[in-house]
């Protein structure tokens, strides 16, 4: 049911712009001279102007969409190996042994030390 009335309300579409379309090709079909800069057309209707500029103009849209449309895929797609190269790197970090650690935990109840050279003697205790 849903299919044809999907069905139906295009068919009406298409019908419609399709009188649309006749009627105003049928209002202005009066032959116009146009110079442009370039090119001079001799004898072109109304309705074919109006024709040819929502092709061009469509063109120019499609012609612009598509060129973002590929540059936000190959940004994404650059993006994709940034993330899996630094993903990897995190990974082979997270691998790596704690430098002085022997163990998970101490096995004296003592916590080893936390900063880098911590267990080195002070300045003070080196004097003496």
């Amino acid at each position: 049911m849903r299919r044809l009335l999907f069905w139906l309300l295009g068919m009406a579409l298409f019908l419609g712009a399709l009188i649309v379309g006749w009627r105003l090709a049928a209002a202005n079909a009066a032959p116009l001279d146009l110079n442009l800069i370039w090119v001079t057309l001799d004898g072109i209707a109304v309705w074919q102007l109006v024709l040819i500029s929502m092709a061009m103009g469509g063109s120019g849209v499609l012609l612009g969409a598509s060129v973002l449309g590929a540059r936000g895929w190959l940004l994404r797609r650059r993006y994709r190996g940034t993330i899996r190269r630094l993903e990897s790197e995190l990974h082979q970090m997270r691998s790596l042994p704690l430098a002085g650690a022997t163990g998970a935990f101490p096995s004296s109840g003592e916590p080893g030390p936390s900063v880098p050279g911590a267990d080195s003697p002070s300045p003070s205790d080196r004097q003496a």
